[in-house]
Order: structure tokens, then sequence, then C-alpha cells
């Protein structure tokens, strides 16, 4: 039996109490959600899961059954319906609330999560690779340099999945003649996947085991190329666990887009012509949880030759998922590589050449989800992109 009294004793679903019956279910949120309408069900949309939160608060459901937690679950919090919520429904804060006080008090969410959550705990990467190989992905001709107050932050998606965007990244630090380096095997979990799919004790204490890293490090600037990582550390560590960086030990925390951006402003990096015509997709975490738009398409701007049509009408804050947040494509991988599919179609109606982004879990989903369509583009990840315009010899996809 779950009692309403047992819900709001769980603090982190009743920060969202008052946000439950805000919802004044007028459907707005249906058309937008990227997934809701592969099952067809009511309850699938971000309507559906806040009336199953309601019915919780007010005792009209005995307990939280297996489907009710697959609804929850069923959803890339990609932050679409709480941008366009008429009533500010905070919808995406309320799913990752829910998450978490499933895990608190017991309940058996997706089977996907709990390996994540064991492979985290000990090897610290959601994959169970071996720590001592996080940086196989490094040239032997980049050169490091050890003390460096600008210190890159690979991910783990960048170390053991889609290494081109750390090789490149490397490389055009280094082509930009700045000194910075790398944790190596010590770089962790940053804790994104944790808090998107529940697991916030976990998360929390990641959050507190790489403030003392990164403190006894000495960096003062931190560049990631995972918009998840970059949303983690600017964003959740300090909302969600008090931990902040910027503040308790002054370290500036830049997407890779932002930090070439000043690059290229400040002329330490010239790219080179290339001529393709290219479109950005926007990934959720930096672009509609964090706002960061311009950053990477003043990148590519910046590269002569290159001619960037945006996605018709699903662009910048209306930019559709791509498919794989929230733990969605390690729970529902058909169902994520469908979403990629159907992304990838509206990207392809700006006639384009190739499909930029900035966000290797973006980038792994996209690679996937060509192999469903006729006319297959290439997809890139900014530095990959970039590293291509400087002839640093990017890898081959």
């Amino acid at each position: 039996m779950v009692e309403k009294e047992m819900l709001l004793k769980q603090t982190r679903l009743r920060d969202h109490y008052d946000d439950v019956f805000k919802c004044m279910r007028c459907g707005w949120c249906r058309g937008l959600c990227p997934v809701q309408d592969f099952v067809n069900r009511e309850a699938n949309a971000p309507r559906g899961k806040i009336q199953i939160l309601r019915a919780l608060f007010e005792g009209d459901l005995p307990n939280i059954s297996n489907y009710a937690i697959e609804r929850l679950y069923f959803c890339t919090t990609c932050a679409y319906c709480l941008w366009r919520c008429p009533s500010g429904v905070k919808t995406t804060d309320m799913i990752e609330a829910a998450r978490a006080t499933l895990v608190n008090l017991g309940y058996v969410t997706p089977h996907a999560h709990k390996r994540i959550l064991e492979n985290i705990r000990e090897v610290r990467n959601p994959f169970g690779e071996p720590r001592e190989k996080r940086t196989d992905w490094l040239p032997t001709d980049v050169k490091l340099s050890e003390g460096a107050s600008t210190l890159y932050w690979a991910g783990c998606m960048a170390s053991y999945r889609v290494t081109d965007t750390a090789v490149t990244t490397a490389k055009v630090l280094e082509a930009s003649g700045i000194e910075f380096t790398i944790l190596g095997p010590r770089e962790g979990e940053c804790g994104s996947v944790l808090i998107r799919t529940g697991h916030w004790d976990t998360a929390k204490e990641l959050a507190q085991e790489n403030k003392k890293l990164l403190n006894d490090m000495g960096a003062k600037t931190l560049v990631t190329s995972c918009a998840g990582c970059y949303r983690t550390f600017s964003h959740d560590y300090p909302m969600k666990f008090g931990v902040d960086l910027h503040k308790e030990l002054g370290i500036k925390i830049l997407h890779s887009s932002q930090f070439f951006e000043h690059l290229i402003r400040e002329g330490k990096l010239k790219p080179g012509k290339l001529k393709l015509t290219v479109t950005y997709h926007d990934p959720c975490h930096l672009g509609r949880h964090l706002g960061v738009y311009d950053a990477p398409r003043n990148v590519l701007k910046a590269i002569p030759g290159v001619t960037l049509k945006e996605i018709p009408s699903r662009n910048r804050s209306l930019a559709s998922c791509c498919g794989a947040g929230g733990g969605f494509r390690s729970a529902f991988r058909e169902f994520s590589i469908k979403q990629a599919a159907r992304r990838i179609e509206e990207a392809q109606q700006a006639k384009i050449e190739a499909l930029v982004t900035t966000c290797p879990f973006c980038v792994e989903n996209f690679r996937e989800g060509m192999k469903q369509i006729k006319e297959p583009a290439p997809v890139y990840d900014l530095p990959e992109f970039l590293a291509k315009s400087l002839k640093l010899n990017p890898p081959p996809q």
C-alpha cells in the first residue's frame, strides 16, 4: 500500500507536490512529446505521467504497479513539455524526482538501469569497462601539460564508445596552442545517467568525490565535450546536491563548443575551408535545459565554405530529442533508435550533406538511426567536424 503520507515524506517528490496539481490536462504536451506516440497511450504523454503522480498523492492508486513505473521511465527527460507547458509545470524535474522516489522506496525499476548503477559503483562508468582503459583513446602524439589550468573531461561515452569525439577534442585543443591535461584513469563518472534514472544518493557521492578530485588537480577551467556532463557539473551539482564547483573551487565550467568559440574569436583557432551543407541538432541537455544555442552555431559559421541550414520548424528550443536521453536508450533501445531515425528525417528536410551535433550520446544514437535511413548522411560531433576543417586527420566514421 502506498499512502499519501509516505510519498510526502520523500523530499524529492514533495518539492513538486504543488506542480502536480497545476496541470490543467490541456494536452498541449501530447503533440510535443517525442516518444508518447510509440505505443499510443495517454499515460506515455507528460500529462498522463502527472496524473499517475496525482492519483498516488490523492490515494486513488492502492500501489505503484509495474505499469505505472514503466510509464514514469518511458521518457527521455528532453524538457520539450517543460519548455512549452502553459501552466509552467516543471514536468521534467518532476519525473526525475519521481524516479528518485521510486528508487528510494525500493521499487523495481528497469533492470538495465540497475546494471548501469552496479557498473558505475564498481568501475566508475556505465559500461563496466576497466578504468585503466579509460584513456586508450588518447593519441600518442598529443602532448599533455602536467599542472595545466585547463582540464579536459572526456566523459564515459567519448572515452569508451564515441572515441573520435575525445580524440578530436584533444587534437583541437592542442592545435590552439593552449596547455591542457586530462585526469586519465582517475576520471570517473559525472553522475548524469544516475540522476536521470533516479539513483541520486550515488550521484551525490560522485559529486563529492569529483569535487575533491578537481580540487586536488587545481584546474581553473573544466572543458567537457558531453552535454550531459556539462549539465551535471554546472546545474545538477549545485541545484540538487549543493555542490557548486564554480563558487567553491573557482572552476569555470565550459562545454567544448563554448571553448572553441572563444578560441576562434581570440584567433587561436583558424578553421580551413570545408565546402559542405550541414544542419545542427540541439542536444536537449545543452539547448532546452541550459540555453546554449549560439556557441556551436558560431563555430560552424566560422568555418569557410560551410553552409548552415536549420532544421525546418524544429530547431533551438523546439528541437526534437535524439531519443538517447534520460536512460531511455538503455531501457527502451528499439524506440530510442526509432526516434533517432525520425529526427534524422526531420533534419534531411533541410537538404543537407551532413548532420552535426554537440553530444556523443546524440552522435551514437544518430549513427544507429542512420542505418534505418535510405539515404544516410555522415554524423559528426562538433569537435570532429572542426578538426576536419583544421586538417587534423580525424578518425574515419
